[in-house]
């Protein structure tokens, strides 16, 4: 069961994987309910749907729970949470975070490492690896049908190559076969992913944005990132860069080559702090001043975008955090005042593995896949 089968046309395989899909985002649904949302015939998801079942993709409510004999339209069905697991990793500048979800994209193991500064891009290499392998031992008894790995990288991505274009935190890794060495090294199926956008993908399916059509998520941690979602599309953009503001730029006094960006004001690199290993604590004056940059931010890109909403993730952005208010006050200042009461904001619900998470996700999509693009 690690690759889904291939004994189908195209056309059919594109709608199971259609139906795979919108089962992983909603949990359950009946086979009415998917015929709708999929604009397929009836007696076709239902075809679908029996040989899904029986090769066990598919699990169906129990009779007991639903009261209808297997097979009716009306009976609930979601994807099998035994077919298998996919590994999520993310890579950031201060530390690692690898998860295990099952097919149904539940987390049910998960580990985190703290970051070294290391010399060279094959000494990091190396550090993955080996927290890869630490993990992997744990993990291969309890979960021996794994079914690939998604790479939540950190930076500018090219994503069809798998590899690192740009990250100023660690320009070490730049142009470094990532995800190629992993894939070789764990001998699985590897995809990587912006680690902003993985995030947003796991907001999206189980998080603070389920059930949105447009949205903004962006995460302030060791740097900062954001995924954007337009009419149901997580969007990459024309060269696959879309959402890295943390490249936003600042304007102040002086020449515009002395400007900082966002990434280089707020971040925890930039602030000089490590908020998961030794807490939250910054003065006033910063907490105020780092709130107010990332809130007027906020109003300028739902000026541009005019979302259903913003969410909100990443260490910086802790809604227990000193830097949250001055975020929301200032948003609510800055905002065109007919955005400001229409785009809420909202916390990411997922917590700090979000990222790994989304990044499974993107791992179970591309096994098995609808169209080349990202969805």
């Amino acid at each position: 069961m690690v690759a889904p089968r291939n004994d189908h046309s195209g056309s059919e395989q594109a709608k199971r994987h259609r139906l795979l899909h919108a089962l992983h985002r909603r949990g359950t649904a009946s086979r009415l309910h998917l015929a709708r949302e999929l604009r397929i015939s009836n007696s076709r998801v239902c075809d679908l749907i029996e040989r899904m079942v029986d090769q066990g993709l598919l699990c169906e409510e129990t009779a007991a729970a639903n009261g209808e004999r297997r097979g009716r339209r009306g009976v609930g069905v979601s994807l099998n949470p035994r077919y298998g697991h996919l590994l999520g990793f993310d890579m950031e500048a201060k530390r690692l975070r690898l998860v295990v979800t099952n097919f149904a994209g539940e987390i049910v193991w998960e580990a985190r490492k703290a970051r070294r500064p290391l010399p060279d891009g094959e000494s990091i290499v190396d550090e993955i690896l080996s927290f890869i392998d630490a993990s992997l031992a744990q993990i291969r008894p309890q979960f021996p049908q794994l079914l690939g790995i998604g790479l939540a990288a950190s930076g500018v991505i090219d994503a069809k190559r798998g590899v690192i274009l740009h990250y100023d935190l660690i320009p070490q890794v730049v142009n470094l076969p990532i995800r190629d060495r992993i894939a070789e090294h764990t001998k699985l199926p590897c995809v990587m992913e912006n680690n902003i956008r993985a995030m947003t993908l796991a907001e999206w399916t189980l998080g603070a944005a389920r059930g949105l059509h447009s949205f903004v998520c962006m995460a302030v941690r060791s740097g900062v990132g954001a995924g954007v979602v337009l009419h149901g599309r997580l969007l990459t953009g024309s060269h696959g860069f879309c959402g890295e503001t943390g490249y936003m730029v600042l304007p102040t006094r002086g020449p515009s080559s002395r400007w900082k960006n966002l990434q280089q004001t707020v971040s925890e690199t930039a602030l000089g702090i490590d908020i998961e290993s030794n807490g939250f604590d910054v003065a006033p004056a910063v907490a105020k001043h780092t709130g107010e940059l990332i809130g007027s931010q906020l109003a300028s890109i739902a000026a541009l975008l005019d979302p259903e909403a913003l969410v909100l993730g990443g260490s910086v952005l802790n809604t227990e955090g000193p830097i949250w208010p001055h975020v929301l006050r200032a948003y609510r200042e800055t905002a065109l005042h007919e955005l400001a009461e229409r785009v809420e904001i909202r916390p990411a619900q997922l917590g700090p593995f979000a990222a790994a998470q989304g990044a499974a996700y993107r791992c179970l999509y591309e096994l098995f896949p609808v169209t080349a693009a990202h969805h």
